[in-house]
């Protein structure tokens, strides 16, 4: 492979990032890490998320990759800023000033939990937006992270509908209408269909769009590989990780460590 880009983070989500690179950047070789070991990142205390990604990024940097995309925005938020070899990093943050920039008044910021009740998080909308923070409200989207995690949104359509409705109901009750949603999990954008659906006048932004922009600097010619590497442990197996993938026919070349 030559100057690889590798992309990881616990689940799903992440490839989702490799898709929006690979379309970009045909050419590019790309290290995919489903850290299944890890997972979940979104309930960890930032003190384990320091400890696992510097732990990603020093495996990844072994395996030959020339830079690194950190495709987990709770990570990205509170703790990229503080590990060893951030230089070789990138992370993936909320899209903020896209939304200013679209003139939108009313702004629901969706993600895992350690990323919504961070100190860093509102420290981040207010370098972003200034005197627009009081537009945005944060929400633990946890139970919409998991129907992507479980495979609901495939297997269970009723079930991610209905939760999905509830969560939305409960946040306009609290926010009054909205008119924007950041999908600030990388795994929220596989159920941009069903946003779509049911709250249509909201404008989704995937902060993918913004990432894949950002890193084309570091982009190279090569054969246009993927190589998949997916760890496992008793509670969270490959196979069931592999049986996801089928599910939404996806084909990887993979290693399992």
């Amino acid at each position: 492979m030559n100057k690889a880009i590798a992309v990881f983070d616990a689940g799903l989500g992440s490839y989702a990032i490799v898709e929006s690179i690979k379309k970009a950047y045909p050419k590019q070789d790309i290290i995919y890490f489903a850290d299944r070991k890890s997972f979940p990142y979104g309930t960890k205390t930032t003190d384990e998320l320091k400890t696992i990604i510097e732990d990603s990024v020093d495996f990844l940097l072994k395996k030959g990759a020339s830079f690194i995309v950190l495709a987990s925005n709770a990570p990205s938020i509170t703790v990229l800023d503080k590990i060893k070899n951030k230089d070789n990093v990138i992370g993936i943050y909320p899209p903020l000033k896209n939304v200013i920039n679209d003139k939108k008044k009313n702004t629901l910021i969706i993600g895992a939990k350690v990323m919504i009740d961070s100190f860093e998080l509102q420290e981040y909308i207010k370098k972003e937006v200034g005197d627009f923070q009081k537009q945005f409200h944060v929400e633990n989207a946890s139970p919409l992270i998991q129907l992507i995690e479980s495979g609901d949104f495939i297997n269970n359509i009723e079930k991610t509908e209905n939760t999905i409705k509830n969560f939305i109901k409960t946040c306009e009750e609290k926010y009054g209408k909205l008119d924007s949603i950041t999908l600030s999990s990388t795994h929220l954008p596989w159920l941009s269909s069903y946003f779509q659906k049911i709250i249509p006048e909201a404008k989704l932004y995937d902060p993918a769009d913004s990432l894949v922009k950002a890193i084309k600097n570091y982009t190279s010619e090569g054969r246009g590989k993927i190589h998949s590497i997916i760890s496992e442990s008793e509670k969270y197996p490959a196979d069931e990780f592999l049986k996801i993938l089928e599910t939404l026919k996806i084909k990887l070349d993979y290693e399992i460590i």
